[in-house]
């Protein structure tokens, strides 16, 4: 049993070296971004860069040692939540074809979660030395290993593509930072508590084959000792009791008409196109170790009593149809978007993020912006825009549900 307990913590310990080699590429993160819904933020997101890079372009052509590190400020987040912003946004940013050579491994990335995440929790998204893929940390926990060339460049995307959350978080992300945000950054850690909590989602049976080993131990200590002890006479055996059982437990496409293409996940670059086809879109099993040691046994116990809802169940072939709905309602939105004439003559510009609720018939049950511009008009044309495209096509067969949201992003901008 302490053979066991010492190997799985030196196991956590070796790891940490190459963890700290493949995020510590460069001297400092390339820049530094908030990531904000309803006017509270969710996470702030560092990206780091050998070298450095000022435009998406650089860094989607900088492979190798490459991370993108999330360090989380909001109460909680669903771990369904945050794969569903990641979805989205890459399915509106990333070439389908390329999402579709993904596919394994996103399912791999967002089912590796089980629970949400908390305040101080740091999500890191490592590429390999060599760019052969990505291996995913929480709270300094391995997650995912993922073999595949392609897919840090498919989650970069989501935050420097043509559709960013807005133009503010990819200059940030970029270089154009603010010092205080970086300052928090660099404050925020994980907890004792929570690095349990997280050793426990990547072991969760380690604990109980440690105490069932002691118990076999116990058990055969005790028959030894047996043998050379006499027994005493035996009792009647007392009736048993009754027991009472336990209760069970964008910067889309510019607004200023034609729409980014999506850009392509390559290697070594992004393409981009003057035209403007509507986003489109794609798509979707985990790993497990030892926790640090054995002090761990009650905050792993406490883990695994939390229930924990709205967890991510993809499937490549399920993540394919559901990305593919999705492009094709931002696609259907986008065609009613206009950008108002007045504010173009005021040159107002600026990002809109709005989250529409349908139902299985597609029909409008909700909207809510997740994120506004400053000016009025340019917020009420999104609304008008949600309002003329419903009813949406129905939801497809394979996402049974009776509603379905979908987040539609746009960037009103005006040329030079």
């Amino acid at each position: 049993m302490i053979r066991r307990c010492f190997l799985a913590a030196l196991l956590w310990m070796c790891s940490l070296p190459l963890l700290a080699q493949e995020v510590s590429s460069s001297s400092g993160p390339n820049g530094v971004a908030s990531y904000v819904e309803l006017d509270r933020e969710a996470f702030l997101m560092a990206l780091y860069v050998p070298g450095m890079a000022s435009t998406a372009q650089a860094a989607l052509s900088a492979a190798g040692s490459r991370a993108l590190v999330l360090k989380f400020t909001a109460d909680r987040m669903t771990a369904g939540k945050l794969s569903r912003l990641f979805l989205q946004s890459i399915a509106i940013n990333a070439n389908p074809q390329v999402q579709r050579a993904s596919a394994d491994s996103l399912a791999v990335f967002f089912n590796a979660f089980k629970g949400s995440l908390r305040p101080g929790d740091v999500l890191t998204l490592s590429e390999k030395t060599n760019a052969s893929g990505v291996r995913v940390y929480l709270n300094g926990q391995t997650l995912a290993n993922i073999e595949d060339p392609q897919f840090f460049n498919l989650l970069l995307l989501a935050w420097v593509g043509a559709v960013p959350p807005s133009t503010e978080f990819k200059a940030a992300l970029l270089g154009q930072y603010e010092p205080e945000d970086l300052a928090r950054f660099e404050q925020i850690a994980p907890s004792a508590e929570r690095e349990a909590a997280i050793a426990a989602w990547v072991a969760p049976d380690t604990q109980k084959e440690i105490a069932n080993t002691a118990d076999s131990e116990v058990a055969s200590a005790s028959q030894s000792a047996s043998v050379t002890v006499a027994e005493p006479e035996p009792e009647p055996e007392p009736e048993p009791e009754p027991q009472t059982p336990a209760a069970e437990p964008v910067e889309s496409t510019p607004a200023s008409v034609a729409a980014a293409e999506p850009e392509q996940v390559a290697p070594v670059a992004e393409q981009r196109s003057s035209q403007a086809p509507a986003p489109e879109l794609v798509a979707p099993e985990p790993l497990a170790t030892e926790p640090k040691s054995l002090a761990l046994a009650p905050a792993v116990v406490a883990a695994r009593v939390e229930e924990e809802e709205d967890l991510p169940d993809f499937s490549a072939a399920s993540l394919e149809v559901l990305q593919d709905y999705t492009a094709l309602l931002v696609k259907l939105t986008h065609e009613h978007i206009h950008y108002p004439r007045r504010a173009m003559k005021l040159r107002q510009t600026g990002s809109v993020r709005m989250a529409v609720v349908i139902d299985a018939a597609g029909e409008l049950l909700e909207m809510r912006p997740l994120l506004e511009s400053e000016y009025k008009q340019l917020n009420d044309a999104v609304e008008r825009a949600v309002e003329e495209a419903a009813p949406y096509p129905p939801l497809p067969a394979a996402l049974s549900a009776e509603h379905f949201e979908f987040v539609f992003p746009i960037t009103f901008m005006l040329e030079s």
